[in-house]
């Protein structure tokens, strides 16, 4: 029992340890790096980073295969950011969100042939609903989120995604065509945005767009959620919320003056 404890404490204290690197050095790092840093073998310290990643924690470049914490790790003390800054804080701008639209606010990024949700605010009177939870992972290729991160995609690159889709989808009814998915998403990129209409939850919708690009982020994309008939209803002014939230956040990144947020 007490080895156990000390297995779990030490795999809390170096997981800190690897949030605090990147706190203090302010930029990516490789296996070999936070290995020397923690005084782990490479093995575990591998593991440790690779299990980070796929909740969502850390970002692995595909090219020089170096870590970087995402905007998941930020948003762990979002509520105290909105104590000290106020409006300016990223969670508080999803939270008027959610408050101006009534919708569930999802942000999330791609897993390989998912989308994870890093982000998840619901609605008031869905609290308890485990369809919208952070750290969650939906098919890129059918939930809303994870279709507006393939807007941005060029099509070869869509076309092996789909293909890896289909091939992990266990169910042949819910395996997608591949010229009926590009119909909808030239559709989606021409207008901005794309939509689940009830294709992941029955009855359920998330209208969703690519978020600008953030420094050292993953590519992101933000989503609206609720009933599917109220989503219809709403559409414009959803598309609208969102395309606000996206210039103002736009702004910012290139170190323009802010404009005024609205209010809830």
């Amino acid at each position: 029992m007490e080895l156990a404890e000390g297995i779990a404490v030490k795999s809390a204290r170096r997981t800190i340890e690897v949030l605090e690197f990147f706190a203090e050095a302010h930029r990516a790092a490789g296996v070999s790096e936070l290995a020397r840093r923690l005084g782990a073998p490479l093995s575990s310290t591998s593991v440790l980073l690779a299990g980070l990643a796929r909740m969502g924690y850390l970002e692995q470049d595909p090219e020089d295969r170096r870590y970087r914490p995402t905007l998941r790790v930020m948003l762990l003390g979002g509520w105290l950011q909105d104590r000290l800054l106020g409006d300016s804080s990223l969670l508080r701008l999803m939270e008027q969100l959610r408050a101006r639209t009534g919708m569930s606010v999802l942000i999330g990024l791609q897993r390989q042939a998912h989308v994870q949700y890093i982000l998840t605010l619901r609605r008031p009177d869905l609290p308890g609903d485990e369809n919208m939870r952070a750290g969650m992972l939906r098919p890129v290729t059918r939930a809303a989120v994870g279709k507006a991160l393939l807007m941005l995609k060029p099509d070869d690159e869509v076309t092996r995604i789909l293909r890896r889709a289909n091939a992990e989808e266990h169910d042949p009814a819910l395996r997608l065509r591949l010229g009926a998915f590009f119909t909808d998403l030239r559709i989606s990129r021409a207008r901005g945005w794309t939509e689940s209409a009830g294709s992941m939850v029955p009855g359920q919708s998330v209208l969703a767009m690519p978020l600008p690009s953030l420094q050292d982020q993953p590519p992101l994309a933000i989503g609206l959620g609720g009933p599917l008939e109220e989503v219809e209803s709403r559409r414009g002014d959803l598309v609208r919320n969102l395309t606000e939230v996206c210039l103002f956040l736009a702004a910012a990144e290139r170190g323009a003056e802010r404009p005024q947020a609205r209010s809830p």
